[in-house]
């Protein structure tokens, strides 16, 4: 008689535990909220220049995209919005960039407010950190930073863009920054142009590729170089950003230059300077950003290969892009020459990689890349082929990077194909890992089973 309400109480606290949201379901919930609210605001007639608001869908797809980072768009941003519409634009990139739960934290904890334990794990699920230490300051250089980076660039923009805008180089050089440095690429210069029409302008590329480059390596490496300042004192994340950052733009910028430099519909015909200007400007831009200087609808097959690879392996982790990140790549790539070298451990500048980061890695990588190439076969079957599967893998890979480059067939994507594009562009700001844990339920198995040996190779 005695064990009912033991028993009922237990019930309850199973009940209760059953409905608790994981810290990954709530990333996802937080970016969802965030893309609904700018649906929402995009409909209004305020937002567009013909008072009469953006299609349900198509505010759906902008505001997936501006919120996830990716410069995607079916709509002029200059010609079709109005300055409300450009500002919730602004605010959705710069809030995606930064995390909606970082910005959070940081003004209720400046207000006084004790985080409970399952909270902090949220939150050091989103800024992948082990442990609850340094995390809050971490969270307030992350906003220092930015807005420093974004400050300083954003008046070099409205100089440079004074002579043209007139006293509208403010808004342009605030909205460029900012799209820039959280790695969106969005534009304001209209006619789905991007820089299509200065791609001799070395001085904004070298803004917005300075930008791109910040907002990509991540927070925690620009806070270790700014403390540092010395490679050896640099925490091993650190090294391979910096490390496999250099070399995917340079080899990214060498082959662009290389194969599409005889190409008279992209850079052919344009001096030896800018050529190369454009070459390592595309490599910055297309491993996540979006911005394009020429017309990559022109582009060589196998330039847009190279692109490919770029956007599918995106940003670093803790920062402003997407992609499968670069140290994941590296690990993938490092772990392959140690397998052919024959040797077990993974060492790289002197230390290990542990075992658990590799699985990790080679899951992030597999997943990934089934999710592209069965989104993509999706897409085409969705485009009754209308498109060739090459196109349509670029446009994929595009959204899953957070990338935003296009080769001219966004606006023709029905309905279906929009919503699969947004959902692709939300698995990629978030992290794919991240969002398929939030799906999927995880239980660990406390059955110990023998070791079988299989044969592979």
């Amino acid at each position: 008689m005695h064990l009912g309400p033991k028993f009922r109480r237990q019930d309850a606290i199973n009940i209760q535990n059953s409905f608790r949201m994981k810290p990954n379901q709530i990333i996802c919930l937080s970016f969802v909220l965030m893309i609904g609210l700018g649906t929402l605001l995009l409909t209004l007639p305020i937002s567009t220049t013909n008072n009469m608001g953006l299609h349900p869908v198509d505010a759906l797809f902008v505001s997936t995209s501006a919120s996830c980072v990716t410069g995607l768009t079916v709509t002029d941003l200059k010609n079709d919005l109005t300055l409300f519409g450009k500002i919730v634009m602004l605010l959705l990139i710069q809030v995606g960039g930064l995390g909606i739960m970082t910005l959070g934290t940081l003004v209720v904890h400046s207000m006084g407010y004790r985080f409970r334990q399952s909270e902090t794990q949220v939150l050091q699920e989103s800024l992948n950190q082990s442990s609850r230490e340094g995390m809050f300051p971490l969270i307030r250089r992350m906003i220092k930073y930015t807005f420093i980076v974004e400050g300083i660039f954003a008046v070099l923009l409205s100089w440079h863009f004074y002579p043209e805008y007139g006293w509208e180089c403010i808004g342009y050089g605030i909205f460029h920054s900012v799209s820039a440095f959280c790695n969106a690429g969005f534009d304001l210069f209209g006619n789905y142009d991007s820089l299509t029409r200065r791609g001799d302008d070395f001085f904004l590329m070298g803004c917005l590729g300075s930008l791109i480059v910040l907002g990509g390596i991540g927070f925690t490496v620009m806070y270790d170089v700014l403390q540092n300042r010395r490679w050896r004192k640099f925490t091993l994340h650190t090294q391979m950003v910096l490390a496999s950052t250099a070399f995917l733009i340079v080899l990214g910028g060498l082959l662009i230059f290389l194969v599409d430099s005889q190409n008279p519909k992209t850079l052919g015909d344009l001096p030896l300077s800018v050529q190369l200007a454009q070459s390592f400007f595309t490599s910055i831009s297309c491993r996540t950003a979006g911005f394009n200087t020429f017309d990559l609808g022109a582009a060589t097959q196998i330039t847009k290969l190279v692109m490919i690879i770029l956007m599918f392996i995106g940003a670093s982790p803790l920062s402003t892009g997407g992609g499968i990140k670069s140290t994941t790549f590296f690990i993938v790539m490092l772990s392959m020459w140690s397998v052919v070298r024959g040797k077990r451990e993974n060492v790289i500048f002197g230390r290990e990689i542990s075992k658990s980061l590799q699985v990790q890695a080679y899951a992030i990588f597999t997943i990934a890349t089934i999710w592209v190439v069965s989104a993509g076969i999706l897409l085409s079957v969705i485009d009754g082929e209308v498109h060739e599967l090459g196109a349509v893998i670029f446009e994929t890979v595009s959204a899953f990077g957070t990338v935003g480059m296009g080769i001219g067939i966004t606006n023709d994507w029905d309905m279906w194909g929009k919503l699969l594009l947004s959902l692709t562009m939300l698995m990629g700001r978030v992290g794919i890992l991240t969002f398929i844990m939030a799906v999927i339920k995880q239980e660990e198995s406390l059955i110990k089973y023998p070791e079988g040996n299989v044969m592979i190779g």
